[in-house]
Order: structure tokens, then C-alpha cells, then sequence
């Protein structure tokens, strides 16, 4: 055998260092490097095999060559849509990764860490093929996050009746976009809001979109039950705030709990529970520093400002979340998984362990030995779990247990 090793964090910090002020580098929190087996093949063969880890999980490519895959989504048949940050839905299916993106989609800003990001399924998808896509949005001098509504065709291969139904603060940056997306059970779309990194202190403000998570109807409009619906202390769409970057998102039916997981800066990632109303803290809480060592706040906890139910400090870089269903891994029901990118602890999955009232018993590290940075974790209608790599030249893998 030999090891590919598959470079990413030159390209990025090229585009962060093109930014005007010091914002980190993306491979921060965004990319980096690992190493996966491939195949001793002719040249130009460089498909990845299974991987097999220390503590027993087999990792089998279901699809590979991606750039930068960042979300996963399966529609009612087992075809999976993947995000690529470059701005491309691909679409897998029966273990193909067919060669033509989506057509119809929306032009995105690509650059640093914008581009394609999350998607989601209108609850009445059976019926409507309505499929919601969050993406940046602008120019370098001006970008966003934006959420477009679309009609996806039979064989999934063309978007149409694309409508943009929202339109984030605009800033000047390439980074913390937020860009998950959520339903909860009222049919109402959840979507998470990056401060943009240069306007941190403005996530304490309400009044902007800057570090919040949405709440929207389908058609774009504001449900009235907001808890700033009336515009007074908040702009109407603004559901909770107080974030950095929120990179995972989950509704969990069985505890009507919607759980987040954002960046910290150098140290002081968090889980967090999501509730209306509520100031998650940043910047003016905070476990982590500056990635320059620099102090951002001595505070860790003040009133009004909600704790996180975990921290992980060094941090982890978490992206993707998924809730665990179904009879494949019935002895983790219940539970998260979190992948992990290319922070000091990262470069894994991790499990995290709830009780029936959603308190945390313990965490178990998946799979660091391998080193992988991953940025989505899915479970499929088949109750497999798959994972991405946070990679250019990505890899979406299911994990098994290696018996």
C-alpha cells in the first residue's frame, strides 16, 4: 500500500490572507490535512480504499474526488446530495458519484470559507420536491449568507422556481458564515448565522443578523411567535443570539431539543441547547483566546448569558452533527455524533452520550487515529452513519464496525 496525502490549507490561506485585516487563516477551523489509503494501481488511479481504524471501525468510500464537501442530504429513494463548498450540488447514487452537478443552482461567493453549505428538505418534499440551499452570497467587498428555496426534478439533476426567501447582514469578510440548516416540527426553517469574524461585538446586538440563528417561514416571512417578532429588542427573524459560527444543527423529536455546536476561537468550542430568546454569550463570555495568544474576555459566565452544555478546550473545530436513529447503531440511539476538522483536538468523530432527558454522560473519541478531518456526519435511511472529509479533494466514507 501507499499514503496519499491530500493538501488543502495552502489554497485556504491564501484566500484568508487576501482579507485586509488579520483573520486567521481558514485552516483554522475550515481544512487541512490528512492521509487515507489507496490503492497500488496504474498511474492516475487514486480511488481510496477502506480504512480500518485502531478501535475497530471500517471506513468504505461511497464516493470520492469531491471539492470540499460540506453537507450531505438523502432524498426518500437513498440518493444522497452532497454541498461542495466550490458551488455544486453532486448527487450520488447506487455508490456512484454521477459527473454532472445539479443544474439551476445559484452562483455562489467562493472564497476563504464561502460557497455552498448546508441544504434541507421541505417537510412536504413528497409532494412539493422543494429543496432549501444556504450559500454565500456578494463579493469579496460584500457578502452574505443567503437561503434559496427550489423545485428539485424527479431525477434530481436540475433545481428550478429557484426563490431567494433570505438575505443575511452584509459584511466584508470571507469567514464564519454559520450556514446549517434546520425543521422543526411546526414546519418553520432554522438557519445558522456566522458573525462574519471582524464583527464579533455586533453578535450582542439582536438587531442584527451577525451571530444569530433564524427562524423563518417557508415562504420567507417571520412566524409570529419570534421572540423579537415585534422588531423592539431584535430584528424579527432573529431566534437566538450570542453565536460565533455554528456548525452543527440537529432537531431531536424525542427531548424537542434543538442542538448546536459552534466554533470558539483558540479554545472554548461548545454544545450547546437552542432556546427563543436566548444570549449564547459571544464574545462577552468565552473559554477560548485570540489565535495570537491575546485575551478576548476574562468572563466565562455572566447572568443572562447561557452556559454551554459542553466545552471543549484545546478545541476540536467541530462541523456536522447527527442525532443517531435506527437499528444499525440501536446501542447509541439517542446519542450525537460530532465531527471534528483540524483543531488542536480534532481530526475525528465524537460521540456524545445523552440520558433520556438529554444530559451528557460521557464522550468516546471515534477514530483519531486515522487523523481525518471530517466535516459533515449523516445517518442514512438505511440507519448507516456516513461521514465527509473536510478536504479539496474529498471523501465521503460509511462507517462501519469492523467485524
Amino acid at each position: 500500500m501507499k499514503f496519499l496525502a491530500l493538501t488543502a490549507s495552502a489554497l485556504i490561506l491564501a484566500a484568508a490572507c487576501s482579507q485586509p485585516d488579520s483573520e486567521p487563516a481558514a485552516s483554522v477551523e475550515d481544512t487541512g490535512n490528512t492521509t487515507i489509503e489507496t490503492q497500488d494501481a496504474e498511474a492516475g488511479d487514486a480511488s481510496p480504499e477502506a480504512i480500518v481504524s485502531e478501535d475497530g471501525f471500517r471506513l468504505t468510500p461511497v464516493a470520492a474526488g469531491l471539492e470540499f464537501p460540506w453537507d450531505m442530504l438523502f432524498l426518500p429513494d437513498g440518493t444522497m446530495l452532497v454541498t461542495e463548498r466550490s458551488g455544486a450540488i453532486r448527487v450520488v447514487r447506487d455508490g456512484e458519484l454521477l459527473p454532472e452537478p445539479v443544474a439551476g443552482t445559484p452562483e455562489a461567493h467562493v472564497n476563504a470559507q464561502g460557497g455552498y453549505f448546508a441544504m434541507a428538505l421541505d417537510p412536504d418534499f413528497a409532494s412539493n420536491r422543494k429543496l432549501y440551499l444556504a450559500f454565500a452570497k456578494g463579493t469579496a467587498e460584500e457578502n452574505t449568507t443567503a437561503v434559496v428555496s427550489g423545485v428539485l426534478s424527479d431525477d434530481a439533476s436540475e433545481l428550478t422556481d429557484v426563490q431567494e426567501i433570505f438575505t443575511g447582514a452584509p459584511r466584508e469578510t470571507s469567514h464564519h458564515y454559520g450556514g446549517r440548516l434546520a425543521f422543526l416540527p411546526d414546519g418553520t426553517l432554522v438557519l445558522t448565522l456566522g458573525e462574519g469574524f471582524r464583527y464579533m461585538e455586533e453578535a450582542q446586538n439582536p438587531q442584527n443578523y451577525h451571530g444569530t440563528i433564524v427562524r423563518l417561514n417557508t415562504d420567507g416571512s417571520f412566524p409570529e411567535d419570534n421572540p423579537f417578532i415585534d422588531g423592539e429588542n431584535g430584528l424579527p427573524g432573529v431566534w437566538s443570539y450570542g453565536h460565533r459560527n455554528v456548525q452543527g444543527l440537529v432537531w431531536d423529536e424525542a427531548r424537542e431539543t434543538l442542538w448546536a455546536h459552534e466554533h470558539g476561537p483558540k479554545g472554548g468550542d461548545e454544545l450547546n441547547r437552542i432556546e427563543a430568546g436566548n444570549n449564547y454569550g459571544w464574545p462577552a463570555i468565552t473559554y477560548g483566546v485570540n489565535y495570537d495568544g491575546t485575551i478576548i474576555t476574562d468572563e466565562t459566565e455572566a447572568p443572562g448569558m447561557e452556559q454551554p452544555v459542553i466545552k471543549w478546550v484545546p478545541s476540536i473545530a467541530p462541523s456536522g452533527m447527527a442525532l443517531v436513529s435506527g437499528d444499525v447503531w440501536s446501542e447509541w440511539d439517542g446519542d450525537l455524533i460530532v465531527g471534528a476538522m483540524n483543531g488542536p483536538r480534532g481530526q475525528k468523530l465524537v460521540h456524545i452520550m445523552l440520558d433520556e432527558e438529554g444530559n451528557v454522560t460521557g464522550q468516546a473519541d471515534l477514530m483519531a487515529d486515522l487523523e481525518i478531518p471530517f466535516r459533515d456526519v449523516a445517518i442514512g435511511p438505511d440507519g448507516n452513519l456516513y461521514a465527509a472529509t473536510a478536504n479539496m479533494d474529498g471523501v465521503v466514507y460509511r462507517i462501519d464496525r469492523n467485524e
